[in-house]
Order: C-alpha cells, then sequence, then structure tokens
C-alpha cells in the first residue's frame, strides 16, 4: 500500500533507513535489520562532567548516544528524554544550553544514521505523530536535510495500519501513545492505499496538578468511539483498534471489554514496514 503523496523530497536511489519518532522513542530499520533505541539528548558538557571527557571542537552540543542513556539513569533532570515533542518551539533549554529547535530534532535521527553505519541510500523515511501538521513536519525534514539525507515523512498511523496487513478489516483506528498525550488516527484501506481521514488528541492527566481519578484511558476510549461516530462507515463496517505505545495494553484491555476488536502493535513493526511504503526511495 502507498500513502497519500506529502510533497516532499524527490526520491534517490538505494534502500532506504527508516526512523520512527512516534510514541516518545526512537525505532530505526534497515533493509536488513531494526532496532530500538533511545531518543534521550543531553549537552556533551553534562556527559563531560559526570565521565570526564572533553568537550569538542566548537563547544557545547547536544548529544544523542549510549552514553546519554547511561548518565539519564543517574541524572534525569539533566537530560531530555522526549526531544521530538518540543518540534514546535524555537529553542529548548537544556540542562541549561539553550539550543536551537533543528539541533534538537537533528540529534535523534543523527544516532539513527550511525546506527546504520552508511547501509543505507541517501533517503530517510522519517516516522512522525499522526497529529503534526506542516510546520512540525518541515521542521523535522528541515533537520534531517541538513545532516545530509533526502527526508520522506509518513504519518505514524498510516505505518501502524500497514503494520498489519493481512487484515481484511477495512477502517483501522491507530493508536499512539507518547509520553504527554495519545493520538487517534482514522484510517481506511481502499484500492491498495491507505488514507488518515482524521485525527484525535487525548492528553495526558498531569499527576502533579490533579488529583483526581485517572481517566485517561476512558477518555482514549471515547475519543475512538467519536471518531467512528464521524464517520458512519467506519462506524458499522469492519474496524480494528491497532495500538502501541506507553498505555497500548491498558487500551486494548478496554477495547476488549466494549467489544471492539484490537491489538497492541509491536514497537518494531511500523518501522519496519516504512520503507516499503517508499520501495523505489
Amino acid at each position: 500500500m502507498t500513502p497519500s503523496p506529502d510533497g516532499f523530497a524527490a526520491r534517490r536511489p538505494g534502500p532506504p533507513l527508516a526512523v520512527d519518532l512516534t510514541c516518545s522513542a526512537l525505532a530505526v530499520a534497515s533493509h536488513t535489520t531494526s532496532a530500538v533505541l533511545s531518543p534521550i539528548v543531553a549537552p556533551v558538557s553534562v556527559l563531560a562532567e559526570v565521565d570526564g571527557s572533553a568537550l569538542p571542537p566548537g563547544g557545547d552540543r547536544l548529544e544523542c548516544s549510549e552514553r546519554v542513556e547511561a548518565t539519564a539513569a543517574r541524572f534525569p533532570d539533566r537530560c531530555l528524554p522526549d526531544p521530538v515533542s518540543y518540534a514546535h518551539r524555537d529553542r529548548v533549554d537544556v540542562a541549561g544550553l539553550s539550543v536551537p529547535v533543528s539541533e534538537l530534532l537533528a540529534a535523534p535521527v543523527s544516532r539513527a544514521l550511525r546506527w546504520a553505519g552508511g547501509r543505507h541510500g541517501d533517503t530517510i523515511v522519517l516516522v512522525v505523530p499522526s497529529d503534526w501538521g506542516m510546520s512540525r513536519t518541515s521542521r523535522l525534514a528541515a533537520a534531517a536535510h541538513g545532516l545530509g539525507v533526502t527526508p520522506r515523512v509518513v504519518r505514524g498511523a498510516l505505518v501502524t495500519a500497514e503494520a498489519l496487513p493481512s487484515s481484511s478489516a477495512r477502517w483501522a483506528v491507530c493508536v499512539e501513545s507518547c509520553r504527554s498525550r495519545t493520538t487517534i488516527g482514522l484510517v481506511e484501506r481502499t484500492r491498495g492505499e491507505l488514507t488518515l481521514l482524521d485525527r484525535a488528541v487525548v492528553h495526558r492527566q498531569d499527576p502533579s496538578r490533579d488529583t483526581s481519578r485517572d481517566d485517561e484511558v476512558p477518555r482514549i476510549l471515547e475519543a475512538i468511539a467519536a471518531l467512528r461516530r464521524g464517520r458512519r462507515e467506519a462506524g458499522a463496517g469492519s474496524t480494528e483498534v491497532l495500538v502501541r505505545g506507553r498505555v497500548a495494553e491498558q487500551v486494548v484491555d478496554a477495547c476488549d471489554r466494549s467489544r471492539l476488536l484490537s491489538f497492541v502493535v509491536p514497537a518494531l513493526a511500523p518501522v519496519e514496514v516504512a520503507p516499503h511504503l517508499y520501495p523505489d526511495a
């Protein structure tokens, strides 16, 4: 299946690397292998203070690597665990270092490219949260361009729907749960194409501000029901709910109680099918 064109840069030869930046994670897949990495970033000055290394030439910068993961385990308040969630900002403060959002977005993509070790073409398929608009996708695409690769951008709901290619359901409700919110997208499968028709966002309750009962999962189910009601054919036809991310198990359990066909989608499944959406990238 192929998604509707997004109007990004022209495709180039070579097997594309796919990078999934949804669900507060960093999943990568080449044509031969795949892995889940950490998107956590930290200033090099913080890492140098922890392990005694020296600052690189040119001064402080952001890093996304295994040693950032080790530092985050000891000093979580000095690292940024979900850099992609700040894509709407111009600059972000990370442990006292003010960085442009372009550097923030480039850091996890750069880690994915290092993981691939050159085993890919000069095109990269970027899987982004389904609630992103043109502003945030353009910023991420520009950050990838700055790393010397040509980006193709696809919404997370489309690769989630493609992750179960044997399904006979015409409609897929794709749920992406990250640290701060959950995005629900309604995808239609028709004539070998995937179309993202509608989206809804459910924000996570902040326990520091609201001590009432946690109703996040019921609110997600309400959003699923609202999307289906918004399309009469989806409400009455064959529909499946595909869930991944932070509250995936809880949402599937709630769907089961509501007699909705639902599945937990493995973390690597969407990014592994992403290159096939652009087979000639």
